[in-house]
């Protein structure tokens, strides 16, 4: 693979990675799969920065985070029913593990914002 050429639009620091295909940072799919379309949420910066500091996700999830682009209200999270259902659950269960306060508030408000946007909830 290619080395990936990166650069911030806001600090302007830049750079190059490269031996990422393969890695456990390579997040993408190995196969097909039939996907469902999926719906568009904008959820709050605070909520994307919990998501993106999750420690217990599973690939499909990692790739839904880590796909999540810039909105003017927060971030946007395309995921399909199905999708979104797993993430809440990923979060609630980091949340019903954490032993800091704060972190297990900030997770159960991801979990509440993601809930808010009117997807299903987890069982």
């Amino acid at each position: 693979m290619a080395p990936i050429r990166w650069q911030c639009s806001v600090c302007g620091d830049e750079g190059v990675i490269s031996n990422w295909a393969a890695s456990r940072y390579d997040l993408r799919r190995r196969r097909l799969i039939l996907a469902d379309i999926p719906h568009e949420l904008v959820v709050p910066d605070d909520t994307a920065a919990t998501l993106r500091d999750l420690q217990l996700l599973d690939t499909d999830s990692e790739r839904l985070v880590f796909r999540m682009r810039a909105h003017r209200d927060g971030a946007v999270l395309a995921a399909t029913d199905d999708e979104l259902d797993e993430l809440i659950g990923f979060v609630a269960a980091e949340a019903n593990h954490e032993t800091h306060r704060r972190r297990r508030q900030r997770l159960d408000a991801a979990v509440d914002a993601l809930r808010a946007a009117g997807f299903p909830a987890s069982p």
